[in-house]
C-alpha cells in the first residue's frame, strides 16, 4: 500500500498518499525530521529527546509521546511509525523519501563510474543532485546529533558534486567542470580534491597557467588557514603539469582499492545488526563531528563476526568510492599482528613503494592518515586484539569509516558504536543449514534440522561445519548426524571438516590465556550448572572471590564466557556456550587428574549446599524443619553468605536451575550425602515459591543415589521430602506410603529429629482426612523429638495443627489459644512464613465467632506479609480468607475479585485442596447472587475434588451446601438426598456440623414417616 512521501533535502515537506500537503508545527516537524534522518532504523526516546530539545524539560518523555501520537493522527494509515523497544521506527519505501532516492541514485552512479560508463554516471549524478532544494532539513529547529546528521548530509552533497565533476572530466567536459568547481571552492576552499579536479580541468582544457595558479591558490589557503602543505596527490599533479607530462587524452580513472574478502552467498538473518552497523557507518557518531564513524562487532569465536562485517562492507562499497581496506589482525592468536605491519600493508595497497615506508610506527600512522585524508575509505579491521593494536589504524578524518571485529568488547575505544553478536536463532540457523545442504533436505526432516542446529548451539561456524559434513555425505540423513552429536563428549570431534574445526576456533582464545585463567576455564567447564556466580569459581580454585572475579572477567573478555545476567545480590553471573563448555571439559580431563577435579567440584557443591542452608535458615527463622548430612568441605564466609542469600526467595529463584543440575551431578558423581543434604535444604524454599518440578527432580535424583549407596538416613530424608511434596499436591495416599517407609528408615538410622518430622507430616495427613484423634496422638508423639532437636519452627506446625483440629470441631475457645501461641513462637524464631500462615487461621477463628473487623485485619496483615515474602500458596490462602470476610460484610464485588485471584494461584500451583476451598466460597457467593445453577456446579466440583483426595469433612460440608442450593431452587427431594449423604460423611469424621445437618433432615424424615 502506498504511503506518505517526504522530502528533507531542503525545507522539509510531507504529502499524504493522495498527494495532499501535510502541515506540521514545531516539535512535530522536528520529530518527523529526526525520524526521517534515521529512516528504517529504530531511534531511542533518549536520542529523540536530545534531537528535539537543547535542554530537555522534566516532562520530555510524555511530551515526546504526545508529539508521536499527533504525528500518527495527522498521517493516519499513510505512515508506518511503530514503537520498537524503548524508541520508535519510521519505515519508508525507497521512493517515499528523497534522501533514500538520492542515496540509491548516487550508489548506482558510482557503480557506473567503476564500470567505465561515465556518461551514464554523469546523467545519474545529475538526477540525484536535482533532488536537492536547499540545505537539508532547512527551517526545522534540531539539536545535538540531528544537527550533526544534517551537516553530514551537506558533506555528502559536496562529495557527490565532486564525483559528478570527476565523471564529467572523463568524458571531456573540461569547461563545464571549471564552471562547476569555482563556486564549489568558494564554499569549501580547503577541499584538496576539488582543487585537484580544477587543476586537471584547466590542464585538459590547455590552460596550464591557470592550472598552476589554482595550485598556488590552494597552497595559499591550506598554509594560511591550516598551517599545512598540500597533500601528496596535489603536489604530484603540480609536478606533472610543470613537466608537461599530463596525458593528452582519456579520463583519469582512479582504481579504487578493494581488499574485501568475498561475501558468503549463504548469509542469513542478522537484519537488525546489518541495519545498525550500516546506519553507524553511513553517518557521523559522537560529539566530535570530525571523527570517522567506528562500529565494533564483538562476540565469541565462530559466531559470524567476520561474515557480518564483510557482508556490510560490500553493501557499503558505493558509499566509499575511494576504496575498502581490509586486514586480519589475528587478535585471537598467541601473537597478534603488529600494528606497524598492518600499516605497512595498507600503505603499500595505497600506492606507496616499500622502499619509502618509514620504520617508525608513529610515522607510518601519520603517513597513513595523510593518504586517507579528504577521501572516502572504509577500513575493515578484522579480529582485533585490543584497543592499543587498533589506535594507529583509525583514520583521522570523517570521510572514512572503520568497521572492527573482535572477541573483546573494546570498551576503551572512544566514540565507537558497539554491536554484541549472539548465536543465530533456530529458524535462521536452519535456513543457513538449508543453504549449505539444500533446502529440500531440511524440509524433509524439519525436526532433525532443528535438533541439529540446537546441538550446534546456534553457532554459525558449527552449523557450517555440520552442513559441510552432510553436503560431503549425501547418503547421511540429518538424523544420523544428530545421533552422532548427541553425546556431548564427542560433539566437538563431529564438528570438524577439512581445515574448519570448532575446537580450533575456541582453542585460539584458550591458548592466549595465562595459566591460572586456563585453570579457571577448565574447572568451570566441569560444572553442569547452566550459569554460575563468581564465588563458584573461587570454590573451584580454592581462592578468594576477588581473585576469582579477575580470572572470570578475563575469560569473559575473550568471549570464552558470556554474561548471563545478575543474581539476587546484584552480582554478575556467567555462562558457557554449550560447545565452549565441552571444550573446557575436554581440557580439564586432559590437563588435571581425577582427584583434583573431584576435590574442586566437591568444594563448589559444598558452597552451594552451605548457601542453600543459609537461605533456608533465613526463611524458617533458623536451621529447622530438616535434617542434614556432614559432607560440606568449603563454605563462603558469613558476610558473603548474608550478601548472596540474604533474600532467600530471590536467591532460590536465581539458583533454582543450578540447584537441580547440581543435585543431579552430585548424585551421578557419588557425592550422595551432599546430594540429599542439598535437596532437603532446598525443600522449604521450593515449597514457598511453588517450585514443585524442582522439588521432585532433586529429591528423586538424591533418593536414587542414597539407595545405590545404602545410605539409610539419606533415603529417609528424601522419602520424607517426597511425602511433603505429595501432601502439597493432595496425593495423600502417596504421601502416606512414602511416610511409612521414611518413619521406618529414620527409626532404623536412629534419627529422632527426622522421625519426629515425618510424624508431624503424618499428623497433617490425619487432620486433613478427619482422623483427629490419630493426628493429636502423632503431634504429641513428635513433640519429644522436636524438643530434643530444638526445632522450634516445626513446633509451630504442631501447635497450629492442634488449634486447627479444635477449630474444625467447633471448639473456638480451645482453638484460639493454640493459634496465638503458634504466632508468638513464630515471632520468637523470626519465621515470617509460619507466622503469617498461622495468622490466617486466627482470621478464620475470628470470622467464625462473628468478629468481622478483627478477621479482616488478620487476613489483610497475612496477605500483605505473604505477598512481600512471595509465597504463592500463602497468598492464595490469605486472599480466600479475606474474601470470606468481605462476603460476610456483604461486599460481594470485593469478595469476587479476591476469589478470582486465589483460584488463579491455586490452579497455577495445582493445589486441589485450595481450589476446593475457593470453589466452596464461590458457591456461597453465587447463592447470594441467586445464581443457583452456577453455585451447584461449583459445589459438585468441590465434591469431586474431595472424594479424589480424599478430604471427607470438606466433602460433607460441600454436600450440605449443595442440599441448601437444591432447597433454594425448590427441589426438596434433591436437597434431602444431598443432606443425607452429607450426614453420613460428617458423622464418619466426628465433624460438629453433623448435628446441624441432622436438624435440617428432621422435618423431611418426619414427613416421609407420615
Amino acid at each position: 500500500m502506498a504511503g506518505a512521501t517526504f522530502g528533507i533535502l531542503g525545507p522539509v515537506h510531507a504529502r499524504r498518499a493522495d498527494g495532499r500537503e501535510v502541515a506540521l508545527k514545531g516539535k512535530e516537524y522536528a520529530l518527523l525530521t529526526a525520524l526521517l534522518l534515521n529512516a528504517g532504523v529504530p531511534v531511542s526516546r533518549r536520542r529523540l529527546i536530545d534531537a528535539l530539545w537543547e535542554t530537555p524539560p522534566a516532562s520530555a518523555v510524555p511530551n515526546l509521546q504526545t508529539h508521536v501520537a499527533r504525528v500518527r493522527k495527522t498521517f493516519a494509515a499513510d505512515i508506518r511509525l511503530s514503537t520498537v523497544g524503548p524508541g520508535y521506527l519510521l519505515e519508508v519505501a525507497p521512493g517515499e523519501l528523497d534522501l533514500l532516492v538520492f542515496e540509491q541514485e548516487t550508489r548506482r552512479a558510482r557503480a557506473e563510474m567503476e564500470q567505465g560508463d561515465l556518461a551514464a554516471a554523469v546523467h545519474r549524478f545529475e538526477q540525484a543532485l536535482r533532488l536537492w532544494r536547499g540545505r537539508p532539513a532547512e527551517g526545522v529547529q534540531l539539536h545535538d546529533w540531528a544537527l550533526s546528521r544534517a551537516a553530514e548530509l551537506e558533506e555528502r552533497l559536496g562529495e557527490t558534486r565532486l564525483d559528478r565533476a570527476e565523471a564529467m572530466l572523463g568524458i571531456g567536459l573540461h569547461t563545464e567542470v571549471i564552471g562547476e568547481l569555482r563556486p564549489f571552492l568558494a564554499e569549501q576552499p580547503l577541499s584538496e580534491r576539488a582543487w585537484r579536479l580544477l587543476m586537471l580541468a584547466y590542464a585538459r582544457a590547455g590552460q596550464r597557467h591557470r592550472a598552476l595558479e589554482a595550485y598556488r591558490q590552494a597552497r595559499e589557503r591550506l598554509v594560511g588557514e591550516l598551517g599545512i602543505e598540500p597533500g601528496e596527490e596535489l603536489r604530484r599533479l603540480q609536478a606533472v603539469i610543470l613537466a608537461d607530462a599530463l596525458p593528452a587524452a582519456g579520463p583519469e580513472r582512479r582504481r579504487p582499492v578493494c581488499q574485501l574478502p568475498p561475501v558468503h552467498a549463504d548469509f542469513v538473518g542478522r537484519q537488525a545488526e546489518v541495519a545498525t552497523v550500516t546506519a553507524a557507518l553511513s553517518s557521523v557518531r559522537g560529539d566530535d563531528s570530525s571523527a570517522p564513524p567506528v562500529s565494533a562487532i564483538s562476540g565469541p569465536g565462530g559466531v559470524g563476526k567476520t561474515t557480518l562485517a564483510v557482508h556490510v562492507a560490500h553493501r557499503l562499497r558505493g558509499e566509499f568510492p575511494d576504496g575498502q581496506l581490509y586486514i586480519d589482525l589475528r587478535g585471537a592468536e598467541r601473537h597478534p599482528l603488529d600494528p606497524a605491519e598492518a600499516l605497512a600493508r595498507f600503505l603499500r595497497a595505497l600506492g606507496l613503494d616499500s622502499s619509502a615506508l618509514p620504520g617508525d610506527l608513529d610515522q607510518r600512522a601519520e603517513l597513513y592518515r595523510e593518504r586517507l585524508a579528504d577521501s572516502r575509505y572504509l577500513v575493515v579491521l578484522d579480529n582485533a586484539a585490543d584497543e592499543a593494536q587498533l589506535r594507529p589504524l583509525i583514520p583521522g578524518t570523517r570521510g572514512c569509516a572503520v568497521l572492527i571485529t573482535s572477541r573483546h568488547r573494546l570498551a576503551a575505544l572512544p566514540a565507537a558504536q558497539r554491536v554484541d553478536l549472539d548465536v543465530l536463532p533456530v529458524e535462521d540457523a536452519v535456513e543457513l543449514l538449508g543453504n549449505i545442504i539444500g533446502a529440500d533436505r531440511t524440509a524433509r526432516s524439519p525436526d532433525d534440522a532443528r535438533d541439529l542446529v540446537r546441538l550446534c548451539g546456534g553457532l554459525p561456524l558449527a552449523v557450517r561445519i555440520a552442513g559441510a559434513r552432510l553436503a560431503a555425505r549425501p547418503h547421511w540423513s540429518l538424523g544420523h548426524l544428530v545421533s552422532r552429536m548427541s553425546d556431548v563428549r564427542g560433539r566437538l570431534s563431529q564438528l570438524s571438516h577439512g581445515s574448519d574445526e570448532v575446537r580450533a576456533s575456541i582453542g585460539l582464545g584458550y591458548q592466549g590465556l595465562p595459566p591460572q585463567a586456563q585453570r579457571m576455564f577448565c574447572r568451570l567447564g566441569l560444572l553442569e550448572a547452566p550459569e554460575f556466580p563468581v564465588w563458584a569459581g573461587a570454590a573451584l580454585l580454592d581462592t578468594t572471590e576477588e581473585a576469582a572475579e579477575q580470572l572470570i572477567e578475563q575469560l569473559a573478555d575473550v568471549r570464552l564466557l558470556d554474561v548471563a545476567g545478575h543474581g539476587a545480590d546484584g552480582a554478575v553471573r556467567f555462562r558457557f556456550h554449550d560447545l565452549t563448555r565441552a571444550y573446557a571439559r575436554e581440557r580439564a580431563e586432559e590437563e588435571e587428574d581425577e582427584h583434583e577435579r573431584a576435590a574442586a567440584l566437591r568444594r563448589a557443591f559444598s558452597g552451594w549446599v552451605a548457601l542453600t542452608r543459609h537461605a533456608h535458615g533465613r526463611l524458617c527463622g533458623g536451621d529447622y524443619r530438616v535434617v542434614h548430612g556432614d559432607g560440606i568441605t568449603w563454605r563462603p564466609g558469613q558476610a558473603s553468605a548474608d550478601r548472596l542469600a540474604g533474600d532467600p526467595l530471590a536467591w532460590i529463584e536465581a539458583e533454582r536451575a543450578n540447584v537441580v543440575a547440581g543435585v543431579r551431578q552430585c548424585a551421578a558423581l557419588g557425592f550422595g550425602e551432599l546430594s540429599w543434604d542439598w535437596a532437603t535444604s532446598a525443600m522449604n524454599l521450593f515449597e514457598t515459591r511453588g517450585l514443585h518440578d524442582e522439588w521432585r527432580a532433586t529429591h528423586e535424583a538424591a533418593l536414587h543415589a542414597a539407595r545405590a549407596s545404602g545410605d539409610i538416613r539419606g533415603q529417609a530424608a528424601m522419602l520424607h521430602g517426597l511425602a511433603r511434596l505429595r501432601f502439597t499436591q493432595d496425593d495423600l495416599a502417596g504421601c502416606a506410603a512414602a511416610l511409612e517407609e521414611a518413619l521406618e528408615l529414620f527409626e532404623k538410622a536412629g534419627d529422632r529429629h527426622g522421625h519426629a518430622l515425618a510424624l508431624v507430616t503424618m499428623a497433617e495427613v490425619d487432620r486433613i482426612q478427619g482422623r483427629n484423634a490419630d493426628a493429636l496422638a502423632r503431634y504429641e508423639q513428635a513433640a519429644e523429638g522436636l524438643a530434643r532437636a530444638g526445632d522450634r519452627s516445626t513446633e509451630i506446625t504442631v501447635v497450629r495443627g492442634i488449634g486447627r483440629i479444635h477449630f474444625n470441631q467447633g471448639r473456638l475457645e480451645l482453638a484460639e489459644p493454640f493459634i496465638r501461641r503458634a504466632i508468638r513462637l513464630a515471632d520468637d524464631t523470626g519465621d515470617v512464613r509460619s507466622r503469617e500462615f498461622t495468622r490466617i487461621v486466627l482470621g478464620e477463628i475470628e470470622l467464625a465467632r462473628g468478629d468481622l473487623a478483627a478477621a479482616e485485619g488478620s487476613f489483610r496483615r497475612a496477605l500483605d506479609g505473604l505477598d512481600t515474602l512471595g509465597f504463592p500458596s500463602g497468598i492464595a490462602y490469605a486472599a480466600l480468607g479475606l474474601a470470606e470476610a468481605r462476603l460476610a460484610q456483604h461486599d460481594v464485588a470485593g469478595a469476587e475479585r479476591l476469589l478470582r485471584r486465589s483460584l488463579g494461584i491455586y490452579r497455577d500451583t495445582g493445589d486441589r485442596v485450595g481450589q476446593a476451598r475457593v470453589l466452596f466460597t464461590t458457591a456461597e457467593l453465587r447463592r447470594r447472587q441467586r445464581r443457583l445453577p452456577e453455585a451447584a456446579a461449583s459445589l459438585r466440583e468441590v465434591i469431586g475434588i474431595c472424594r479424589a483426595i480424599p478430604a471427607p469433612r470438606r466433602q460433607g460440608l460441600a454436600l450440605r451446601a449443595l442440599g441448601d442450593v437444591h432447597r433454594d431452587r425448590g427441589d426438596l427431594q434433591a436437597a434431602s438426598d444431598a443432606w443425607r449423604e452429607a450426614l453420613e460423611v460428617l458423622r464418619a469424621t466426628n465433624a460438629p456440623e453433623a448435628a446441624e445437618v441432622a436438624a435440617l433432615l428432621e422435618p423431611h424424615t418426619a414427613q416421609q414417616h407420615k
